[in-house]
């Protein structure tokens, strides 16, 4: 019995599960939370995501653990129901590998991570909404939004992302649904895109707004992976993917806001911001 256990023992270490190697990690997983999350729990989450997924079970183990660690790093949480942090299998080159995605909270809870930024927020702009935007000499840049209803099925025409400024005034973008559909992958109907296509619609909002905020280190990270990821998307054989900002934001700062632009650079975004 003793040598049987002894051989089952030595084919294990041999061929680790991906259990085994997520496990064996929890040491460097724990430095990277840093005491802010628990390595245990994190662990435990990052274990069912990979349960759920035949594909993930499957993918090229540096892959995966490099998005474990990165979501790590990041201090998000691991779990396609928290929107903080996705761990999506894909094919490249006839393997299975893992990319990361942060999601729409995530992007939020980093972005507020900065000492200079209070709040974040994103709200979708729906058909049947009231929604404009401009610029005049009394208020600057400003959009106007009152909803028809809460009703969440209606098709969606925009998505606007706000930040509100510690030292005062409030950041914000608008984009078109079109902009907003031009940043999403040719494979979306693989990816949460297709599950969670508000969310995704925010954090593309977030995302571009985040060009224009004072930075935390997490989410400068964040945002460099994000473009990495693309980057080797790009030279994958299953999937063609548009560069996140290629196509020009509509970006509005409020007057009051110290990086507002000067009354001239706002007349020029009333003027051809509608078209954009």
């Amino acid at each position: 019995m003793s040598k049987d256990l002894s051989t089952a023992a030595a084919a294990a270490k041999q061929n680790p599960t991906m259990k085994d190697l997520v496990e064996a990690q929890l040491p460097a997983i724990e430095r990277q939370l840093g005491g802010v999350m628990n390595g245990d729990a994190f662990v435990r989450a990052v274990l069912s995501e990979i349960t759920k997924s035949p594909d993930l079970m499957q993918a090229d183990p540096k892959t995966l653990l490099g998005g474990v660690m990165l979501a790590a790093q990041l201090k998000l949480e691991i779990g396609s129901g928290l929107g903080e942090f996705y761990l999506t299998p894909r094919k490249d080159h006839g393997r299975m590998i893992c990319l990361p995605i942060v999601g729409f909270q995530g992007m939020v809870k980093l972005a507020l991570r900065s000492e200079f930024v209070t709040n974040v927020q994103a709200f979708i702009v729906r058909e049947g909404d009231d929604f404009t935007y401009g610029a005049n000499a009394e208020r600057g840049m400003f959009y106007d939004w009152t909803p028809k209803d809460f009703e969440e099925t209606r098709p969606m025409i925009g998505v606007v992302a706000t930040a509100r400024m510690k030292q005062g005034g409030t950041t914000w973008a608008y984009l078109t649904r079109t902009q907003v559909e031009d940043r999403r992958p040719s494979y979306w109907q693989k990816t949460p895109w297709a599950s969670h296509p508000d969310e995704m619609a925010k954090k593309t909002a977030v995302r571009a707004l985040a060009k224009y905020l004072p930075k935390s280190t997490d989410l400068g990270r964040a945002l460099e992976a994000d473009e990495q990821k693309v980057q080797h998307l790009k030279g994958m054989d299953e999937v063609q993917v548009t560069r996140l900002d290629d196509e020009p934001e509509t970006l509005v700062i409020h007057e009051d806001d110290p990086m507002a632009r000067t009354p001239e650079e706002q007349a020029e975004d009333a003027q051809y911001g509608a078209g954009r």
